[in-house]
């Protein structure tokens, strides 16, 4: 094989002769190796091929091939005669590739075989070519350029040229390479199949010409089908998708596909089949010649007639009728679920999502789908009047509905199987026209029955689906009553001293009662937290998993490298990381005693105070589980404090009505005491009339139904009441919930994220501002009703900066009553590890798996196409959750076609399975992870509707542009390691892009852009030009690098200041590693909108605080690993008018100078490990917003004046302020605190 190389490309290399030269000297040098281990015998043997003499080759080989080049540029019918000897050698260099080049091919073979069918069709069509030199002398040199581009692409694989590639990158650069050789070659085998077809040789048909063209012709659909994606592809990222005759091109590329996909099985005659294939061919061509004429970059002032195009489709439509036997057999679908309104809310949105979409498989039947649409919108609208008394109505009317839902579950069937191309084509041509008609059908039936306004005042009644909920007060005060003697008590247990050895203190008591809400406050009391060095909360549940609960709690605790640890060791590596801080773990919702005594022992049993809380519905797992003290059993409200907490949630500060109070009072009697059913309840209230009588009369007569000996059955029937009662706009967002484990608390800007991805908010609010005033209304009115709960902690993901986000979660009773409604509206499926995939799996609207790496063997197909892309045409969302895979694991995404949300971040995807992401056209949320990619792939130019893309690049830097620019409507970009230009990336060889060359090929900006996290910022003239491309950025965190060649003005620091709406900044300063080299940069550019500015590694010099002071809106100031010039901070000569927190960790000053006027609106001071300064400035003492000041792991003498700071206060003011937190060495802390308290002892005798 090696020697059949050799001689094809010493014959027929003919391109960039140089290079060619070059790299057959290195190729002859393996020729040597291999033609001594062919010919060695023995040392005495003759034939022995000596090195001098493969040396002396190799200079006679390379000249005789310059010769022979020469002869062929002298020698046109020889080459033409060489050509076609060229192209046997070719094809049968095609055919041993894959047993050369295995691990590049194989994975690629599906269109590597198309490939060779297509070069084989060539090599058949030269005996005809000859012959029929009249017609056909136009098609020499495009064989020839094809001819040479195979050669080329021979010759890299036998050469080894894309092993300078990274491993996963070789198959993505193969794979570009093979893509385009057949976008160039394809077209020549359409024109030989045309011109063999054609008058022109009509009179020269012979056995071998027929043979030729029917053996081209079996081959053509699978031909014709590949190619057509290729272009859809290309074109995606060539051209504008909106413009007309754009448009027309791909919905008609997109008729033919669904055709090549589904070709008839059925059909009367054969030879009607096969004038429809050849006349797709002819249609295929006529595509082929307009790309071919008009270049990619003027492609959208091509002339030619849309309407023709869609013209041709309508006729081929008719045709295709004629072809089929008869239409294919379906049984009626019947609607699965019980909230039909749900169902129509959710299924008019989607429609609507489709309707804005600009895919080419929603314009084919985009007229139709509006069609449906609109019919919905009139039977929800309609029925929406009987909606309180539809059980109570006629049997006609309630027939009718269930007959519409039944027709609106089998639209959105055949509607989503035609965009994903399963069966399409005879849903396109019988299933969509018979649907459209049942709808009409339903629509003439619900115009007759002329439904009237039932509902009337209803008090309970859910307000309209498109009317926003006012939340009545701020939506994160968390309001709790009662149990306060019991906090008290634990904080003490915690706070102990005199107790070294581990303690677990058990909460227990029924679902309900506030356990985890006191756990949760104890948790988050500012004493506990200085307290224990390490803290971290786990929720365990009934369904207990050792492995999951050991990670979660190692994920809080440990290092990074800690973290990626197998299951077999997860109980020694947490030992480890507890081994040498005091620690507080919290495990909530324990159900039996064997899973708390196996959590309890993985952790170390040291004399230092270490303690676990733990919560319980069962009595005797605290009881049995306890070190030393005994469980608190948590007891009813008594009903004094039941009225407290439903007042307050109703009326906030203000007081309840006369005229309400006796009504309210037994409302609550019948809440028996329970904290969540009170706030349940209340939250109906604040939905509806909270005023009228007749509300709260009809709630104190629905619980009266409630009323139950079996507690979980009241508290599910109280859920069922606040649901029931919900707008069905929110109920959709209540049940996502469920999808996340119990009591898991996620971040707020995410939640929304995700809420508008999977198509939970309307994307047409008329008048109601952006759809993220929308998503926070939505969240609002969930908060105040009492069925979400909102949450602060800091952001593990911000390090080392203390970063405070927002989080949310729901109540476990509300998580039962969500997974239970969840599953019972097949709202999404939930599949734990272990459990096999069927196809069933994939009907589901939403799909979580929760997987486990010992549990998947190496190379593991998760998602086999051939099983689930017959029910996957309607999975919106997908998310693989659980403990990181260590492998990386073979996950098609390909037949997901109409997936909004993927969550593939515990997965670690190679390269071939990222470019499949690309075809998911319809994404709007990307969650993944990856090894080593260096560039946004090519086909995810195809993403046009992606708005949050979040990748861990793990092992490498991501170079953005000029890929990003092409996903136009990117809201939040969250990359581990990223970069603007391939200067910023160490390993460029294979990223070929310049930043001027990118800039001034795109002129789009992302304005819809507002996060840009973890980018790498090196100097260049061009930065501030890419900045400028995100005008509406909002947050941003960088890595500004310090240039390594020194510029030779000092003005290299990024223009922040182009970002006008940017209110956050976080900053870590990457210096060069030559400092004496690098003049610091001599003014510093800060959008005067910041709000927020936190800094890493930065030289604090004067001009840079002096730039920071100027910021007129600056609330939040963080300095990380800093340094002070001369170790002294003199901010006396500024003013920070609007700071309110200042935290300083790792900074280096010893002096500080601080003006009674500098931090005029401070609230909250922080220092952490700030060794060198001795104390707070006194000026403090006269700051009067100063709330609290934090101190952890600083000098003793620190310490003291913030003691000092907190007596002068009080002395002067009477106010208990600030408040002081210490958390530094054992021996220093308990110092201070005995000051404290004898502080307070003397404070409190005066």
């Amino acid at each position: 094989m090696e020697l059949r190389f050799l001689r094809t490309f010493v014959l027929f290399g003919n391109s960039s002769l140089d290079y060619f030269y070059y790299r057959m000297s290195e190729k002859i040098d393996e020729f040597d190796e291999l033609s001594c281990s062919l010919f060695y015998q023995d040392e005495d043997d003759k034939l022995i091929l000596a090195k001098c003499d493969m040396e002396c080759l190799a200079p006679l080989l390379l000249e005789e091939m310059k010769s022979y080049f020469l002869s062929l540029e002298n020698d046109y019918y020889v080459a033409v005669t060489t050509e076609e000897k060229m192209f046997q050698y070719l094809f049968r260099h095609l055919h041993d590739l894959p047993n050369y080049s295995a691990n590049l091919l194989l994975p690629l073979m599906s269109d590597f075989k198309i490939l060779q069918q297509v070069f084989r069709h060539l090599r058949d069509f030269y005996p005809i070519l000859k012959a029929n030199k009249a017609h056909t002398e136009y098609l020499y040199p495009w064989l020839q350029l094809t001819a040479d581009r195979v050669t080329q692409f021979c010759f890299d694989l036998w050469t080894g040229e894309y092993k300078r590639y990274y491993d996963g990158y070789q198959v993505s650069q193969c794979s570009s390479k093979i893509a385009s050789l057949l976008i160039d070659i394809i077209p020549l085998e359409l024109e030989v199949l045309y011109i063999s077809t054609s008058k022109l040789m009509k009179e020269s048909r012979s056995t071998e010409l027929e043979r030729f063209v029917k053996q081209i012709r079996k081959a053509s659909p699978r031909i014709l089908q590949n190619y057509l994606i290729l272009i859809q592809g290309h074109m995606a990222g060539a051209v504008a998708v909106n413009y007309a005759p754009t448009q027309s091109i791909n919905v008609m590329i997109e008729f033919l596909l669904i055709f090549l996909t589904d070709i008839p099985k059925r059909y009367i005659h054969l030879d009607k089949l096969n004038d429809m294939l050849a006349h797709i061919g002819l249609l295929t061509r006529k595509i082929s010649i307009l790309l071919e004429e008009s270049s990619e970059y003027n492609i959208n002032e091509a002339d030619f007639s849309a309407s023709d195009l869609l013209q041709e489709i309508e006729q081929m439509k008719r045709d295709i009728r004629q072809i089929f036997l008869k239409a294919p057999e379906s049984s009626q679908l019947r609607f699965p679920m019980d909230d039909g309104f749900l169902f129509m809310n959710l299924l008019l949105r989607h429609l609507n999502d489709l309707l804005i979409s600009n895919a080419y498989s929603v314009s084919l039947i985009k007229k139709e789908i509006g069609m449906v649409k609109q019919s919905l919108e009139f039977i929800r609208s309609s029925f929406e009047k009987v909606r309180q008394t539809l059980n109570d109505t006629s049997q006609v009317v309630k027939d009718c509905w269930v007959r519409a839902l039944d027709v609106a579950y089998e639209a959105e069937h055949v509607i989503n199987s035609i965009l994903v191309r399963d069966n399409a084509l005879s849903h396109l041509i019988f299933s969509l026209p018979s649907v459209t008609d049942k709808i009409k059908l339903i629509v003439a039936e619900v115009t007759s029955l002329q439904l009237e306004d039932n509902n009337g005042d209803h008090p309970l009644d859910a307000k309209s689906f498109v009317e926003p909920i006012e939340s009545t007060s701020s939506p994160f005060v968390e309001v709790t009553v009662g149990h306060e003697k019991e906090e008290s008590q634990i904080i003490g247990q915690l706070l102990n001293q005199h107790e070294s050895e581990l303690d677990v203190i058990s909460i227990v008591g029924m679902p309900g009662l506030g356990k985890t809400t006191l756990a949760n406050k104890v948790y988050n009391n500012t004493l506990v937290a200085s307290h224990f060095k390490i803290r971290a909360w786990c929720t365990v549940s009934q369904k207990y998993n050792k492995s999951k609960v050991l990670r979660e709690i190692l994920q809080q605790v440990a290092s990074s490298e800690e973290k990626e640890s197998e299951d077999h060791d997860l109980a020694e590596k947490l030992r480890r990381a507890l081994y040498d801080k005091r620690y507080l773990i919290v495990l909530d919702d324990v159900w039996d005693i064997a899973t708390g005594e196996m959590l309890i022992a993985c952790f170390p049993k040291l004399k230092r105070g270490d303690r676990v809380i733990l919560t319980s519905r069962i009595s005797k797992v605290g009881s049995q589980v306890k070190c030393r003290t005994d469980p608190i059993d948590l007891q009813v409200l008594t009903l004094e404090k039941s009225w407290e907490l439903f007042e307050k949630r109703v009326f906030g500060e203000g007081s309840c009505p006369a005229e309400l109070s006796d009504v309210g009072h037994q409302i609550v009697k019948k809440c028996k005491g329970l904290p969540l059913a009170i706030v349940l309840i209340a939250g109906v209230i604040v939905r509806g009339k909270k005023k009228e009588k007749n509300l709260w009369l009809k709630i104190q007569h629905n619980l009266d139904s409630f009323i139950s000996a079996n507690i979980n059955l009241q508290m599910m029937k109280v859920m069922q009441l606040s649901y029931d009662h919900l707008p069905c706009h929110l109920k959709p967002l209540l049940l996502y919930f469920a999808r996340s484990q119990k009591n898991k608390r996620t971040p707020v800007s995410e939640l929304k994220q995700l809420w508008m991805a999977e198509g939970f908010v309307d994307y047409d609010i008329p008048s109601k501002g952006s759809l993220e005033e929308a998503t926070q209304r939505y969240l609002d009115a969930l908060v105040s009703s009492s069925l979400i709960m909102v949450d602060q902690t800091h952001s593990k993901k911000s390090m080392p900066f203390s970063v405070r986000i927002k989080v949310c979660y729901v109540h476990d009773v509300v998580h039962d009553f969500c997974s239970e409604k969840a599953k019972k509206e097949k709202f999404f499926k939930l599949m734990n590890p272990g459990a096999r995939f069927h196809a069933s799996d994939f009907l589901h609207h939403r799909l979580t798996i929760h997987i486990d790496d010992s549990q998947l063997h190496k190379k593991c197909v998760l998602f086999n196409f051939n099983k689930c892309s017959a029910g996957s045409k309607h999975l919106i969302s997908l998310e693989v959750s659980g403990s990181l895979l260590n492998s990386s694991y073979i996950c098609h995404t390909r037949s997901f076609g109409l997936a909004r949300v993927l969550q593939l971040d515990s997965i670690i995807l190679e390269d071939s399975l990222m470019e499949e992401i690309g075809s998911l056209f319809h994404l709007r949320f990307l969650r993944i992870r990856t090894r080593d990619v260096k560039a946004i792939p090519v086909s995810w130019l195809n993403l046009q509707n992606l708005e949050t893309l979040l990748i861990n690049t793990r092992y490498s830097t991501m170079v953005l542009l000029p890929g990003i620019f092409k996903l136009s409507k990117l809201k939040h970009v969250k990359i581990d390691m990223s970069s603007f230009f391939e200067e910023d990336v160490m390993d460029v060889d294979n990223i070929m892009h310049q930043p001027s060359r990118i800039l001034e090929a795109e002129n789009s900006k992302l304005e819809d852009l507002t996060t840009l996290s973890k980018v790498d910022i090196s100097y260049t003239e061009a930065t501030s030009d890419v900045l400028e491309k995100f005008p509406n950025l909002h947050h941003l965190h960088c890595h500004i690098k310090e240039p390594i060649d020194p510029p030779t003005h000092c003005d290299w620091f990024p223009k922040f200041d182009v970002l006008n709406k940017l209110k956050s900044l976080i900053a870590i300063y990457e210096n060069s590693g030559y400092p004496d080299k690098i003049r610091q940069p001599n003014e510093y550019y800060f959008p005067n909108s910041l709000k927020e500015l936190r800094l890493s590694g930065f030289s604090l010099r004067p001009d840079l605080l002096s730039a920071i002071a100027a910021l007129p809106q600056l609330e939040i100031l963080e300095f990380v690993s800093c340094n002070f010039v001369e170790d002294k901070w003199d901010a006396s000569e500024h003013i920070y008018q609007r700071l309110k927190t200042l935290s300083m960790r790792v900074v280096n000053h010893s002096e500080w100078e601080v003006d009674t006027e500098t931090f005029p609106k401070l609230e909250e001071l922080i220092l952490e490990d700030c060794y060198k300064l001795r104390e707070i400035p006194c000026a403090f003492m006269d700051i009067h917003t100063l709330k609290s000041i934090h101190l952890n792991n600083n000098k003793r003498e620190l310490g003291d004046s913030a003691i000092e700071i907190k007596k002068q206060v009080e002395a002067f003011t009477g106010e208990d302020r600030p408040q002081v937190h210490i958390d530094m060495k054992k021996k220093l802390k308990k110092r201070l605190k005995k000051k404290l308290k004898e502080e307070n002892a003397q404070r409190t005798q005066g």
